[in-house]
């Protein structure tokens, strides 16, 4: 375990006190810089600025630096600072991590050499300050692991009505896809645009339907933990989890990464070399023949690739699309959005903003040939903060930042100062002894809990393979292709077997898979 450099020289400057070495103890043992660069939305800048100025006067030596980046084209921005790693260290020390993909490999901080140490900002370990069942770990179980995004909220991605244009029709939220097109239809039918969902290449990658892309992509691939998951003699098996593993699909939570451990080199191996993991089967057929039945149709048509998330969502508050596909983050700007049409000095007014009760339903499951599950969805710890990895002090300084700002202190000072300036929480609170108030609260509380897909490798060939930017871009292209029609689903599954093929060679290297190592997949990869 790593040693406590805090504690130990703590004591040090204690004995030197005793023996009159030193006249003065200096309370703060960190010196230097954090800059904190994850995405600029509302209240965000001040909720960190309001995390950094507390943590400085507790740490005199240390500066805070708060250094935003636009939403639009972050990804972009956070894989070229680990893509630029080796040639110059990034001046920024937090990221959000999930973006950069493979490309973080090796170049972040593994939380696991701090979780077990005391959090100088709560009564125990940093990882019972935190919910660490839900952080995205990998091969937790078997020693092997790491973790490397620290996730502070509970998030869900779930579906938003207007629950008076839905009275008005006369149709009620799906539990099936076949009755989620025939609401469409009605909807339609009654004047209104059924689905607010924006179609540019940033919701197909990052947003809105990659993320269907993914959930339903889940739905035909459950069965595919019986060829990744870890087997007897793999240097991330654990006889105690691993050797008593049976997979269910009825269960939402069978594959759990507290149930089974992934070996990512079976993984490959079964795509790259055996081709008993591909990307063309008789379920994706069917996930996207279904996607095809509703969009573009329901979702503006000809207008669906040119609408931006902005456009779309103020279409749902204008009251013209009845139907929107957010995080569980959208109760929060539901809310200020209401409140803002009484409110004469609210900024940034939505023309035609029409008051109406917000309802919301859970993916409704698909069905036919090779789907073999209920639908989940993206249900996870949100945030995915990652520390660039740097010198050892450094590091040190960047992760007790984190545990302060993971603290219940510190995280009660984001969520305060987050929520006064009209920012939006991004879900449940994951930090010990910290929980929302009022009719957010409400909100929360009524969501239904369904299961997580982004788990392991069963949505790993849904988009892009690896969010590879190349593989990605030739996957908006053909897949819109189909959408108009100008392709059948036949010819859109060989050419995505054929994209992710092509760029697998690449996301192996970024992720330091050989073809060597895909000969052993008992033995941990070396990238030789």
């Amino acid at each position: 375990m790593k040693t406590d450099i805090r504690r130990i020289m703590a004591l040090v400057l204690a004995l030197m006190m005793l023996l009159g070495v030193a006249s003065a103890v200096a309370e703060d043992d960190f010196a230097g810089t954090v800059t904190i660069s994850v995405q600029s939305k509302k209240g965000v800048e001040e909720a960190w600025k309001a995390v950094g100025e507390a943590y400085m006067a507790k740490h005199p030596g240390v500066k805070v630096v708060v250094d935003l980046k636009p939403e639009e084209g972050y990804a972009e921005w956070v894989k070229a600072q680990f893509q630029n790693y080796e040639d110059a260290l990034p001046e920024a020390d937090i990221v959000a991590g999930n973006l950069a993909g493979g490309d973080r490999v090796d170049k972040t901080i593994n939380y696991f050499d701090y979780a077990y140490e005391d959090d100088p900002y709560y009564d125990g370990e940093w990882n019972e300050s935190i919910a660490f069942d839900m952080q995205n770990k990998k091969n937790y179980n078997a020693g092997t692991g790491a973790w490397d995004t620290l996730s502070v909220t509970g998030t869900q991605v779930l579906w938003f009505y207007n629950a008076d244009i839905f009275a008005e029709v006369g149709v009620e939220p799906p539990t099936t896809w076949d009755e989620f097109v025939a609401i469409c239809e009605k909807l339609e039918a009654a004047g209104y645009q059924p689905l607010a969902v924006p179609g540019t290449f940033q919701s197909f990658w990052a947003r809105q339907i990659g993320w269907l892309a993914q959930i339903y992509a889940d739905q035909t691939t459950r069965a595919n933990i019986e060829i990744v998951r870890a087997q007897e003699g793999d240097y991330c098996y654990d006889p105690e989890v691993d050797g008593v593993f049976v997979y269910d699909p009825t269960d939402p939570h069978n594959d759990d990464t507290t149930y089974v451990n992934n070996n990512p080199v079976r993984f490959w191996r079964a795509f790259v070399k055996d081709g008993t993991i591909r990307a063309d089967t008789e379920g994706m057929k069917t996930v996207w023949s279904n996607l095809a039945r509703i969009f573009p149709k329901y979702s503006g048509g000809e207008n669906f690739y040119g609408t931006d998330e902005d456009g779309a969502k103020t279409l749902f508050y204008q009251g013209k699309a009845a139907i929107w596909l957010d995080g569980s983050w959208f109760f929060g700007d539901y809310l200020n959005t209401m409140k803002s049409i009484d409110d004469e000095n609210a900024e940034d007014k939505i023309e035609g903003l029409k008051k109406f009760e917000l309802g919301t339903f859970v993916m409704p499951s698909m069905e036919g040939e090779g789907i073999v599950a209920k639908a989940r969805t993206i249900e996870v710890a949100n945030g995915f903060l990652s520390a660039i990895r740097k010198d050892v002090d450094h590091d040190d300084m960047v992760v007790d930042f984190l545990m302060f700002y993971s603290s219940p202190e510190g995280y009660s000072i984001y969520l305060d100062a987050l929520i006064e300036a009209r920012g939006v929480p991004e879900g449940v609170p994951l930090v010990k002894g910290v929980e929302l108030e009022g009719e957010l609260a409400s909100m929360f509380a009524n969501v239904t809990y369904i299961g997580n897909c982004q788990k392991g490798f069963g949505r790993a060939l849904a988009r892009g393979i690896g969010d590879n930017q190349e593989a990605l871009r030739a996957w908006y292209a053909y897949s819109m292709d189909f959408l108009n029609g100008k392709i059948t689903v036949d010819e859109w599954a060989t050419m995505h077997q054929e994209n992710q093929y092509k760029y697998a060679p690449d996301v192996l290297a970024t992720n330091k898979i050989s073809m060597n190592d895909l000969e052993n997949p008992q033995n941990e990869p070396t990238g030789n």
